[in-house]
């Protein structure tokens, strides 16, 4: 985008000397010239000109007398005034000067005698201004030219190189095929949004000989509204009136509209909506996303008669489907990126299996209470109470959340669903709605690889002088009711009954450094775990005696295998 920084002196209700501009990016604007302008790309010229075949500092423009003196500065690409290159030149009103891309065309102004707030910053502010957007209701006649315009031949493709003659006509064909690929690679790159569609129309009035772009988005009531709109050149009605119909065809057919030449072809002699503004040329082409229509990109010339061709027609559509993949690659960035989050923030509570179910919207078996097999453990440190007192609550709180970060990354790690913190407490559940066959023997690693992890964490906190922490891991395999429990405004994933209350109760058993699991677990497990039998235990809340093992490690090659299971 061309930058300027206009003199603020010039006559108070008068035209002093200015420069009236167009740029590379599309942009216009006029500038005020005062003793001395300097043009170039360095951000300190009077007028910015930000183009990489511009210098830094290409040319100045000095007031001497009534005259004003253009001068090359050395540039590396040449100053040109009315296509001819100079070194130094007095310029006439009227002249254009062409830096690089960017056309300035001198206009000499009226003569100054007061100093004054500049007029022309106003004109360029009105110059930038969007114009102003009417959708017309289609008339009697619209349908009929519309047919006609629906049943034109298959466009033509551009003709191979060979076939073309005239120099100028291969010129113009590769600069319009060169304009359209460096557009096509920036909005790959970053196009998107309202950006993306200030680029098509950017593109489009360099590549066609348009007076007028707007971008029109549909509702949901069939009703379109203009969400961009630009005028090419700065004499062009500040109004543009865009036919309903043209609009309804397209949105139907989800194909290109071309207008050759609305004034003189008597078709569209009582087509009031593109008549009235003295439109001769017009194009309307959709942009589509996954089969949906988007938006409708419109351009209309009211220069000259033929402007559009199918040619221009078949650039125009190019570019809109170049849009249209950017807006589905956006659209899919966003997805991925949000999908992101939530699978981060599910995969610090949930498994794998469960977060992924949630974000693809899988979640009615996770509503459906049910009665399943579950593998409940629970790991609780031991002398917390005594633990808190001796250490300051920004340390214990510390200490929690390292233990339950190796925690929750061992559950993780055997595919495992993390229920809950428990005040210094972690619970567990393998199965449903990832069940898995070997739970009872994931569960069982799981525990082992929990205690490792606390020996690990004790050995950095002795290195610092704290004390070390031991943990007690119950472990049980049996019925469950699970599923999403709670209130309506907040609710858990989470498993229910005696199998839970009897894991919590042979967490309680375990000693510190111990994991003890029922025989359901020990036996579902199958071989490869040493365990040790221990005396039946009464546990609270049930009638019948519990067989608790205690697991020592994996299994090596002098383990026997566990004792028959007994009732």
């Amino acid at each position: 985008m061309s930058q300027g920084s206009p003199p603020s002196t010039k006559p108070a209700g008068t035209r002093g000397p200015y420069l009236k501009g167009r740029f590379p990016d599309g942009s216009t604007g006029e500038f005020a010239l005062g003793p001395l302008t300097t043009l170039g790309r360095h951000p300190s010229n009077t007028l910015r000109l930000v183009d990489r075949e511009v210098s830094k500092e290409h040319a100045t423009i000095e007031r001497v007398g009534r005259d004003f003196i253009l001068r090359d500065l050395g540039s590396s690409n040449g100053t040109f005034v009315n296509g001819k290159r100079v070194a130094e030149l007095r310029l006439r009103d009227g002249d254009e000067i062409s830096l690089g891309a960017s056309r300035l065309v001198f206009h000499s102004g009226e003569a100054s005698t007061v100093s004054g707030p500049s007029g022309a910053a106003a004109a360029a502010a009105a110059l930038a201004r969007s114009p102003r957007v009417t959708v017309v209701a289609q008339s009697h006649s619209a349908p009929a030219f519309l047919a006609q315009i629906d049943q034109q031949g298959p466009q033509q493709n551009f003709r191979p190189a060979e076939q073309i003659q005239e120099l100028a006509t291969l010129r113009r064909e590769y600069e319009k095929l060169r304009t359209a690929y460096e557009f096509h690679r920036e909005v790959s790159q970053q196009g998107k949004g309202a950006n993306l569609f200030e680029q098509i129309l950017k593109v489009s009035f360099e590549l066609l000989a348009a007076d007028h772009g707007v971008i029109l988005k549909p509702a949901a009531d069939g009703q379109f509204t203009a969400i961009v709109a630009e005028k090419h050149r700065p004499g062009s009605p500040p109004n543009v009136m865009v036919s309903a119909t043209v609009l309804q065809k397209v949105a139907e057919t989800h194909k290109a509209v071309l207008i050759a030449d609305a004034i003189i072809d008597e078709r569209f002699s009582s087509t009031e909506s593109i008549v009235a503004q003295g439109i001769r040329s017009a194009m309307a082409v959709p942009l589509l996303s996954k089969g949906k229509l988007e938006a409708v990109l419109f351009l209309d010339s009211r220069q000259q008669s033929n402007a559009f061709s199918e040619k221009d027609l078949t650039i125009f559509s190019g570019i809109a489907a170049q849009a249209s993949i950017a807006l589905e690659n956006a659209a899919l960035a966003a997805q991925v990126q949000s999908e992101a989050i939530t699978r981060a923030e599910l995969s610090r509570f949930l498994s794998r299996a469960v977060a992924e179910a949630v974000i693809r919207g899988e979640t009615e078996d996770l509503r459906q209470s049910r009665l399943a097999e579950v593998t409940v453990l629970f790991a609780d440190i031991r002398g917390f109470t005594t633990l808190s007192e001796n250490e300051s609550p920004q340390e214990v709180v510390s200490m929690l959340n390292e233990f339950f970060t190796l925690m929750a990354g061992v559950v993780f790690r055997h595919e495992g669903n993390l229920d809950k913190f428990i005040g210094d407490c972690v619970m567990a559940v393998w199965g449903p709605p990832s069940q898995h066959p070997d739970d009872p023997a994931r569960a069982l690693r799981a525990a082992l690889e929990m205690q490792d992890a606390v020996e690990v964490l004790n050995g950095s906190r002795v290195a610092v002088g704290k004390r070390p922490i031991e943990v007690g891991i119950g472990v049980n395999t049996g019925q469950a009711v699970v599923g999403y429990m709670g209130s309506t405004e907040r609710h858990e994933f989470t498993a229910i009954g005696d199998t839970v209350n009897t894991a919590s109760r042979l967490c309680g058993l375990a000693r510190g450094g111990e994991v003890v699991a029922t025989d359901s677990t020990v036996f579902k497990a199958g071989t490869g775990f040493d365990v040790e039998p221990l005396p039946v235990t009464q546990v609270k809340g049930k009638e019948k005696g519990v067989q608790p093992y205690r697991v020592h490690g994996v299994e090596s090659t002098t383990t026997t295998t566990p004792p028959p299971r007994t009732r």
